[in-house]
């Protein structure tokens, strides 16, 4: 997956800057940007059910690879975005997310949200 990428820098990318550790962005949400659209991109993964693929490379009208769209478990009708953060190349983020994904949301994430809103209801 040899790909020119853009030079975005989100969030992951300043947390792994800050604590000089490797990271990896994901997100629920499609930034529309360069083009690409949630509509598209369900296209493209659907086209892509055929050859078994679950992912596929989010290239813009530029060239630019922005990152990936990933089924992340079976049957999942709503993908996740996946992009390099800080020290990764997007093939090692794609597969660490694929070995981390019990439900559509990498479990570390998926438990840090958990707890989290668990401890906000504490507070109220």
């Amino acid at each position: 997956m040899a790909t020119k990428l853009s030079l975005g820098f989100g969030s992951a990318c300043h947390v792994g800057v800050l604590a000089d550790l490797p990271t990896i962005g994901i997100g629920k949400n499609l930034h529309h940007v360069d083009g690409l659209t949630l509509s598209g991109v369900r296209q493209l993964l659907q086209a892509e059910e055929n050859n078994d693929r679950d992912y596929i490379t989010l290239s813009g009208y530029s060239g630019c690879t922005w990152g990936v769209a990933m089924r992340s478990s079976a049957g999942a009708m709503k993908p996740i975005f996946i992009s390099v953060g800080h020290r990764i190349s997007l093939e090692t983020a794609v597969k660490i997310v694929k070995l981390t994904c019990k439900y559509r949301m990498p479990e570390p994430i998926r438990q840090a949200d958990i707890r989290s809103r668990a401890h906000l209801r504490k507070q109220d």
